[in-house]
């Protein structure tokens, strides 16, 4: 049976408008146009969110007033009236609610709890996205530590980590200032932490350059962590 921790699960609850001032049901009609793939009719949308069409269709063009829609005829070549097609504008601010940390929350539960070695599969599954996210080096060339560990800073930008490379005698080190998992690493730091040790692992491997994450210091201070590397000589 998993072990629930509810101790700050208000965390997890949305705080803000997620109607954006718009209304709910705007709100939710502008969040299917976002959710769609294509243009959808007025039509269409009443169907989907259980609306009059002519509801569907009132909601449709306030929001085209508002610049977050943008509405356009079909175009066609039968005869026939074309159709009135509504799409979300690209400026539109986000209307659905994507709950990611608590899926983050619920599947590093899972793996804490029915692993026999939670921070070992984390780790691996870590290291292998550090290689996918990693361009690899081109045959026959060899990448020097300094521009490897420039590929590392890189790359963890890139996926929300604030980082920069120290390096002072007997001391190269990694330091993290900003984790973009932190929430989920307070509550599960053994899996998450091990996934970041994995991805700084990936990562450096991936470059070739001989330079090794040899450890780990989560969370040393609020939002700070520690990876103690290692380049190889020669």
């Amino acid at each position: 049976m998993i072990a629930m921790d509810t101790d700050g699960w208000d965390g997890l609850r949305r705080t803000d408008d997620p109607a954006h001032g718009l209304g709910p049901t705007r709100a939710r009609v502008l969040a299917l146009l976002q959710d769609a793939t294509e243009p959808m009719t007025a039509a269409a949308v009443g169907a989907r969110l259980g609306l009059h069409v002519n509801s569907a269709r009132f909601h449709l063009d306030a929001l085209a007033e508002d610049r977050l829609v943008v509405r356009e005829r079909e175009e066609r070549s039968t005869p026939g009236r074309p159709k009135v097609l509504y799409a979300a504008a690209d400026a539109a601010p986000a209307a659905a609610h994507r709950s990611y940390r608590l899926l983050a929350e619920i599947l590093t539960g899972v793996l804490a709890d029915r692993l026999p070695e939670p921070s070992a599969t984390a780790e691996a599954a870590g290291t292998a996205w550090g290689r996918f996210l990693t361009p690899p080096t081109p045959p026959f060339q060899r990448t020097e530590p300094a521009a490897a560990l420039e590929v590392l800073v890189a790359s963890l930008d890139a996926v929300g980590f604030d980082s920069h490379v120290v390096d002072e005698p007997d001391d190269l080190r990694l330091e993290v200032s900003h984790c973009p998992f932190l929430e989920v690493a307070e509550r599960h730091h053994d899996v998450v932490c091990a996934v970041h040790l994995g991805l700084i692992r990936g990562v450096l491997e991936q470059t070739g350059a001989g330079v090794r994450a040899t450890a780990l210091e989560p969370l040393v201070e609020p939002s700070r962590c520690i990876a103690h590397l290692a380049a190889d000589r020669g």
